[in-house]
């Protein structure tokens, strides 16, 4: 014999629920749990990046990436995808990020091949490097000046980490991110 709850079961469950909540309780649709902790990290914060101290930030953080002649913040967001909402998904798919750098001081090179790709099978991809909105990517960053790059690589579906290593061959500063069709 099955056992399962029809919708209008679920219904009365949840009206007993919501009806012996005390009154006056600060429980409501949507709300936090007072037990819950709470958050410790600022948000929307700028972190520090640096040879001696590299960072795993996620798409969207700004850092502030200290180099020895000079500084620089970076922003990525992305992967931007073609695909979304194919179904089946698949397996791999065409991903752009934009990578922005600002408030650069100092000379910060930048350099095509410092930019590498990690997927979450630990394969290595080497993108394509080039100057948002066309024209030759610049050999560092001019001092006020903002300059967006666009990363693009054929990856696939899942995570990931863009991964920049402007002084060698280990990454200052890396994005987590996920491929995501659907």
């Amino acid at each position: 014999m099955a056992v399962g709850l029809s919708l209008l079961g679920l219904f009365f469950i949840a009206a007993a629920v919501i009806v012996s909540l005390p009154t006056g309780s600060s429980n409501k649709y949507g709300g936090l749990p007072s037990w819950l902790p709470k958050a410790s990290v600022p948000v929307g914060r700028v972190v520090d990046a640096s040879a001696a101290h590299p960072w795993l930030a996620i798409q969207g953080d700004t850092v502030r990436v200290e180099l020895p002649h000079g500084s620089v913040m970076v922003t990525t967001v992305g992967p931007r995808v073609p695909e979304i909402g194919e179904v089946p998904v698949p397996p791999t798919s065409l991903c752009t990020f934009a990578v922005t750098f600002t408030s650069a001081t100092g000379v910060v090179p930048i350099n095509p091949r410092a930019f590498t790709i990690k997927d979450e099978f630990g394969n290595y991809h080497y993108p394509t490097v080039t100057l948002e909105g066309g024209g030759a990517v610049p050999s560092d960053i001019p001092a006020g000046k903002a300059v967006t790059l666009s990363v693009s690589d054929v990856l696939p579906t899942g995570e990931g980490q863009l991964r920049w290593a402007p002084e060698g061959p280990e990454p200052i500063v890396s994005w987590d991110f996920d491929v995501e069709i659907d």
